[in-house]
């Protein structure tokens, strides 16, 4: 294989970290959770870590979107909160034959129980070794309960054959995420967490566990490189407070905007957020990827740069927060504060693919500071984008039949433990 077919091979894989995401959506209205929940930590268990960490914990793993994968959605009081596959629909395939039946290479990818149960979940498991998965994508059933720091194989603990989780799970954009947030997760998947018995069989993927394919020029580095990059540009003065737009970025980066939009976790890409430059980043979405006979829509990721004809330039500040806030399209909703008021009587919502649901969980301000960082600190670039397939009705109905309330139900519900 050429060096070319290599790089557009790891690429279409890669972008299965995007499409296996937007899939979990479909597969929710079909499961039928059978797993049992195990005897939960004591009183005395959970008050050993701190409450508001356990919070944070929850409030990081709502909005990156845990429960889209691994079940749940962003409801956590929803059957199979986080417990793994309970159906064949839960589980994915990755690789170009997710575009050509009977490609190669091609990999199932089952998500695992995130629970604490000891058997068949995290509980067997430290917080340093969950902490290491997010920070430095290592499995922690082949990872010593060590701290890491080095990122070169042999070094500072890092292990010498490392073995990386399948790329579905994003922690090469996670790995920015601040350390005190990655402990948090940690703590609320090991303490906050009832433990559910679902034993989930293992992802299949290549014999070397991802290594060759999690190289820096595909994926991008940590840190990241330093702001602007040859794709960004310092905000014009009165336009935006720089620091907003460097809080903006850091979110961009690390809620992996680009495993879809374009560039993965590096904002040097030359296709940093510019929306679909290949074929292979359109994607199927739709019960066809549960039965091909089923109807199927085509995803293609927007230009999020600001391009006055072509991305986000010509929609202000206020419609790109009502869209993570409120999941509605730029093109179609006004530039107005939304409020229960005036809400539209027919909201005319962004596509499946577009984990909104998850993202209006953040705070307000993050949401602004991403819409700053995308209007003030990026180059515009011209890409044409076509629009993404939708079914005649839109996708309301798919949107009220999946997503959980707004806010959160309060902690605990009947999946968590502590008060």
């Amino acid at each position: 294989m050429k060096d070319s077919s290599v790089s557009q091979t790891i690429r279409r894989v890669l972008v299965g970290v995007g499409v296996l995401a937007a899939a979990a959506t479909v597969t929710a209205f079909t499961l039928a959770p059978t797993a049992q929940q195990t005897q939960a930590p004591t009183a005395q268990q959970t008050q050993e870590v701190d409450r508001e960490t356990i919070l944070r914990g929850r409030q990081m793993v709502i909005e990156h979107g845990c429960g889209g994968c691994h079940g749940g959605f962003d409801d956590p009081s929803a059957d199979g909160w986080l417990a793994g596959v309970m159906s064949p629909a839960q589980e994915f395939v990755i690789g170009p034959c997710l575009w050509e039946p009977g490609a190669e290479p091609c990999w199932k990818t089952r998500p695992r129980n995130l629970t604490p149960d000891n058997t068949t979940g995290m509980g067997r498991f430290s917080e340093r070794q969950i902490y290491n998965a997010l920070r430095f994508g290592l499995r922690p059933g082949e990872t010593a309960d060590v701290e890491i720091t080095s990122t070169t194989p042999g070094e500072g603990n890092f292990p010498l054959v490392p073995k990386y989780l399948a790329p579905p799970m994003p922690w090469t954009a996670w790995r920015h995420i601040a350390d005190e947030d990655l402990w948090a997760m940690a703590a609320y998947l090991k303490h906050g967490l009832k433990p559910v018995s679902n034993r989930v069989e293992d992802s299949e993927g290549p014999p070397d566990f991802w290594a060759s394919f999690l190289t820096d020029d595909v994926i991008g580095t940590h840190p990241s490189p330093a702001f602007p990059t040859a794709a960004e540009v310092m905000p014009p003065a009165g336009a935006a407070d720089l620091d907003q737009v460097l809080r903006g970025r850091q979110l961009v980066v690390e809620h992996a905007c680009g495993d879809c939009h374009g560039g993965f976790s590096n904002p040097a890409s030359e296709a940093w957020l510019a929306g679909v430059t290949a074929p292979f980043q359109v994607f199927p979405m739709g019960p066809c990827l549960l039965d091909p006979a089923d109807p199927c829509y085509m995803m293609r990721p927007r230009n999020l740069t600001p391009d006055q004809a072509t991305g986000t330039g010509k929609y202000s500040e206020r419609q790109i927060y009502n869209a993570l806030r409120f999941g509605l399209r730029p093109s179609s909703t006004p530039d107005m504060e939304i409020t229960e008021g005036n809400f539209p009587a027919e909201p005319d919502y962004l596509a499946i693919g577009m984990p909104w649901a998850e993202l209006r969980h953040m705070a307000d301000e993050d949401l602004w500071a991403i819409a700053a960082y995308l209007k003030h600190g990026l180059k515009p670039v011209d890409n044409a984008v076509e629009d993404t397939d939708r079914p005649e009705a839109g996708w309301a109905n798919d949107w009220d039949a999946l997503k959980g309330t707004y806010p959160p139900p309060p902690f605990p519900t009947k999946n968590e433990v502590g008060g």
